[in-house]
């Protein structure tokens, strides 16, 4: 019975601290230590290598190229790098045929992941500043020169944008939408007192002497942070530096992102604290574990959670732990029917969140068990809202 009790109160208090106490304390140093790290950023423009991810790209590609090199920046600064994963369709054609200097194709064979084309298209980049991007995103057009300017501060190594959504109106889009301004509302507070622990993969830049290749199976979106906090600089986010796009309408290919991105955060999360002991990064390593890896494993709480406190119930520990049980399974309830009447019929917004919730914690403990039993997922397919 003590161990019942013991185990129910851990889980809480793991789920307390990655979604509620964190989270406020961050809102908290944030607010009083606004004015305390500045950014100095300047009209600083140093010459920008832009890497474009991507993987069967030709409906999206072309608009990409141009919408990038039409971008409010110094054109003879400006350099365009196609990274493809073996496309099987048009899209590394199109690239070669654009007909701009500027831009370029770097192709790799057997479909060995994002990463890897990453890594092989940085290799051959010229500018100062790298710049990573995919070939939907929608960049704003003083974006470049957003990102840029905050690299007049010697102190800033790399650079977290802002991805902002067009969201659908299925239970899906509504619960991302209540997600997404959670987590807007965390970065923002942690560039006042402390470093992004992630950029975005749809728009982010970095030193490209800082730049340092992860391995296949890792998400460059964390480990470009990681690699810039262990090298003695900061992770900022740049609020004016916007990229648009389009939220996942479907549960499937919601579904399909979140286990992916599972497998790559329980692969990775032994490099990451790692280097962060050896390079003595205490303070990053306690932003990382808080914000990211208690969220990224919080499935394990909320199972705990619910048995021990169903187990506690029945054999009558008390109140406590039969009303504790009852709202979980009420709670459940509530997620299981949002996910099975969102994409048909409105919703309530709290009913979605908790859809959205539940969904996604489950795509991490079923990627989590993937990867433990050996998968790796480096390659990534294009998922369309249509």
């Amino acid at each position: 019975m003590l161990g019942l009790v013991i185990a129910f109160w851990a889980a809480v208090a793991w789920i307390a601290w990655a979604t509620l106490v964190y989270p406020a304390v961050s809102l908290v140093l944030g607010s009083v230590l606004a004015r305390r790290r500045p950014v100095r950023k300047g009209d600083y423009t140093p010459p920008l290598s832009v890497i474009i991810s991507a993987y069967n790209e030709e409906a999206a590609i072309e608009r990409k190229l141009r919408d990038t090199l039409a971008l409010d920046y110094p054109p003879d600064r400006l350099e365009l790098i196609v990274a493809s994963d073996g496309s099987s369709d048009a899209t590394d054609a199109i690239v070669e045929g654009f007909g701009d200097p500027r831009v370029s194709l770097h192709r790799t064979e057997g479909r060995l992941g994002k990463t890897a084309a990453i890594v092989g298209a940085v290799e051959r980049a010229r500018g100062d500043v790298l710049v990573f991007s995919d070939a939907t995103g929608v960049f704003s057009r003083n974006a470049l020169r957003a990102l840029a300017s905050n690299f007049a501060d010697p102190s800033v190594g790399c650079v977290a944008g802002r991805v902002a959504y067009r969201y659908g109106a299925d239970g899906t889009s509504r619960g991302f939408r209540l997600y997404q301004r959670f987590a807007v509302a965390v970065r923002r507070a942690e560039n006042a007192f402390g470093d992004q622990t992630s950029v975005s993969g749809s728009i982010h830049a970095m030193r490209r002497s800082l730049w340092r290749p992860g391995a296949p199976g890792f998400s460059m979106d964390v480990i470009d942070a990681v690699h810039t906090v262990i090298q003695g600089h900061r992770v900022v986010y740049e609020w004016d530096a916007v990229s648009l796009e389009d939220s996942r309408t479907r549960i499937r290919d919601e579904w399909r992102a979140r286990v992916r991105m599972a497998v790559r955060n329980t692969a990775m999360a032994p490099y990451i604290l790692r280097r962060l002991v050896e390079h003595r990064r205490g303070f990053f390593a306690f932003q990382m574990v808080s914000h990211k890896m208690m969220r990224w494993w919080l499935w394990v709480p909320l199972v705990v959670a619910f048995a021990s406190s169903s187990a506690l119930a029945l054999s009558g520990a008390g109140a406590p732990y039969a009303a504790a049980a009852a709202l979980q399974a009420a709670f459940y309830l509530v997620a299981l029917a949002s996910l099975a009447l969102g994409s048909r019929v409105p919703v309530a917004r709290s009913a979605s969140a908790a859809g959205f919730f539940v969904m996604i914690n489950v795509a991490a403990c079923a990627g989590t068990l993937q990867r433990l039993a050996g998968a790796q997922r480096p390659a990534w397919e294009p998922i369309r809202s249509c």
